[in-house]
């Protein structure tokens, strides 16, 4: 068992997860303490709120979870004789990073997730022994951050369905509760006959061919074939179903069983998206008058100077991308602003800008009302992923196998 990982991952773990869920606020010398000492150098503070409700040492703490992460691996490396196990504290690191700021972005988590993120990535970039269930790539190469993410992802959703339904029933939002189960059902339906026409096809090339597409190659391809098939909805349905027909004369009870199970974890996931964007919308979300705006929150709009008139935009980033990929416009993810005054950036409001918007509030440019987030720490679902990913394996590709029947 590969001890070090393990402590540096609980230690952490539970700093950032206390800190988190405490004020809202994670600190960088709990992760990387080099990324503390780069930002001190480059002038950037911490604010003075961050450390109020904690006790006095906390903030000061150093946990070298990303150095000791590197360092160890390296050693591995070089006394095996493996480079690529050499480098790979260093790149499950850049991958972390890379996911995290991904997720940043479109405005899923602050940036302090994403150096969680890369902390346990630097810390666990193969799958340890201890994992049971791993994916083949993440045995090969230092992938396994990707394993992390989607366990966090995934150990959440009991918790969402549970609070989200309790909110529902209390607020009596039965046509919600309902569309949460109904709306979009078709296209799940539709998407799983997609999959499984890629599937049957990659058997057809092989009886036709002898070619085999697998590994990446095989993601590739399906995801080409959802993307036809979607793009020209109806023919993509008839060539699903006519591929599925075909899988059923071949294997009854295999392609069955498959179709089901497939769609079953298809539908489940569209139920986990529509009770995660009723989450947005009516909890994590409130309208509040510009007196109630303090530093550091975080809006839930654009409010931007254009052409001389003050406007909002309230369109959501899973909206913004869902959009763009429909449309096929990557456009559409960077709309022309012209000045933005205040957005939803995961750093949120400072003092200059909740001043800018009472100046415009008082001058009748601007409604007096702003949809502010509510805060809702993700540092303790990382830390699940974390503790999942370390002692039992991957959740996707757990859920894969079963799909498939293994």
């Amino acid at each position: 068992m590969d001890y070090v990982p393990l402590i540096l991952g609980l230690i952490m773990g539970v700093v950032t997860s206390y800190t988190d869920v405490k004020t809202g606020f994670v600190f960088d010398n709990h992760i990387f303490p080099t990324l503390t000492l780069i930002g001190k150098l480059l002038g950037w503070e911490e604010g003075e709120e961050e450390e109020k409700s904690l006790p006095g040492w906390i903030p000061k703490l150093i946990i070298p979870a990303v150095e000791v992460g590197i360092l160890y691996h390296l050693y591995l490396g070089v006394s095996q004789g493996d480079a690529l196990l050499a480098a790979s504290g260093f790149i499950g690191l850049i991958l972390g990073f890379v996911l995290g700021l991904l997720l940043y972005y479109i405005g899923a988590w602050a940036s302090g997730d994403a150096v969680i993120l890369a902390g346990f990535s630097a810390l666990l970039p193969y799958a340890p022994a201890t994992a049971s269930i791993v994916a083949p790539y993440t045995v090969e190469y230092p992938l396994y951050p990707l394993t992390i993410l989607l366990n966090s992802i995934i150990a959440i959703f009991p918790f969402i369905f549970v609070y989200a339904f309790g909110v529902l029933i209390v607020r009596r939002k039965f046509a919600e509760l309902r569309e949460i189960f109904t709306d979009r059902a078709r296209l799940t339906l539709e998407v799983s006959l997609w999959i499984m026409a890629a599937l049957g096809l990659r058997l057809i090339i092989y009886e036709v061919t002898g070619v085999s597409i697998v590994g990446l190659w095989s993601w590739v391809f399906t995801i080409a074939v959802m993307y036809v098939l979607g793009k020209f909805r109806k023919a993509g349905d008839a060539i699903g179903i006519g591929v599925l027909a075909y899988l059923l004369y071949q294997e009854p009870a295999t392609a069955v069983g498959a179709f089901l199970k497939l769609l079953a974890v298809l539908y489940i996931f569209k139920v986990f998206l529509s009770l995660v964007k009723f989450m947005r919308t009516e909890v994590l979300m409130e309208e509040v008058p510009v007196e109630k705006l303090r530093e550091w929150d975080i809006l839930g709009e654009t409010i931007f100077e254009k052409d001389g008139e003050i406007l909002r935009d309230r369109t959501d980033s899973f909206t913004r991308i869902k959009n763009a990929i429909l449309s096929a416009d990557l456009g559409v993810l960077h709309p022309d602003y012209g000045r933005v005054i205040a957005s939803s950036t995961a750093e949120g409001l400072s003092r200059e800008q909740i001043e800018e918007l009472k100046r415009l509030v008082e001058e009748g440019r601007l409604e007096n009302r702003f949809l502010r987030k509510k805060s809702m720490p993700f540092a303790p679902a990382l830390f699940l992923g974390f503790l999942i990913s370390y002692f039992w394996g991957d959740i996707f590709w757990w859920i894969q196998l079963k799909i498939a029947g293994l």
